[in-house]
């Protein structure tokens, strides 16, 4: 990722009150509270925590961070109301069901959910990407993707700057593949003859 990117990304989706610490977030956690919902978040409270935390301690209680003692030692709570957020659009919630599984379009339109709701709110980011940025971001996702199911989906480029989403079916993909590994072994079975003056068994004679 490019250097603007990476500087700006550790302040991402923490106080600004926290004043530049990254502080090891864990996953949200819903809580229905007396005081209404809330999304609870803990880390592990740092020195630099501390130092923050001595110094502008109501600021921080104002937006929701908090101290507390735990069996495995101080940690960090941040509670955020969930019914104050501003990012909350009626009738655009998301809902993953824990006992049901999911087909791979079920899971894309999940994405394209999300997506679209990250857009509606980043119009103004002045973040930049160069274009290896965007085209890594892509062909990581399609490489998980392609881990995760039978077909192999990659990111092909037909012509400067132009790319393509080719799919191909698991059959295909692994015939692909051992033709690629049936070329290199002959590769190396002509450069043993090359070098010895002999073709090892296992290397096919070339078709004239």
């Amino acid at each position: 990722m490019s250097d603007i990117y990476m500087e700006d990304i550790a302040h991402i989706d923490q106080p600004v009150e926290l004043e530049g610490i990254q502080l090891n977030w864990g996953p949200s956690i819903f809580v229905d509270t007396p005081n209404g919902p809330r999304d609870l978040r803990a880390a592990t409270a740092t020195p630099e925590f501390w130092d923050i935390w001595n110094r502008s301690k109501e600021a921080l209680q104002a937006v929701g961070i908090f101290p507390s003692n735990e069996p495995e030692g101080w940690e960090v709570q941040w509670w955020i109301n969930v019914s104050d957020a501003t990012d909350v659009v009626e009738g655009n919630n998301i809902c993953i069901p824990e006992n049901k599984s999911y087909t791979l379009s079920e899971v894309i339109d999940l994405v394209k959910q999300t997506l679209d709701g990250v857009s509606e709110r980043s119009a103004q980011n002045k973040l930049r990407y160069s274009s290896k940025d965007v085209y890594w971001l892509l062909h990581d996702m399609l490489r998980y993707v392609s881990q995760n199911v039978s077909d192999v989906f990659v990111l092909r480029q037909i012509r400067k700057d132009i790319y393509r989403v080719k799919h191909m079916t698991e059959d295909f993909a692994k015939q692909r593949s051992g033709r690629k590994l049936k070329a290199e072994v002959n590769r190396t079975a002509k450069y043993l003859e090359e070098l010895t003056g002999r073709r090892p068994s296992w290397g096919e004679e070339e078709e004239a």
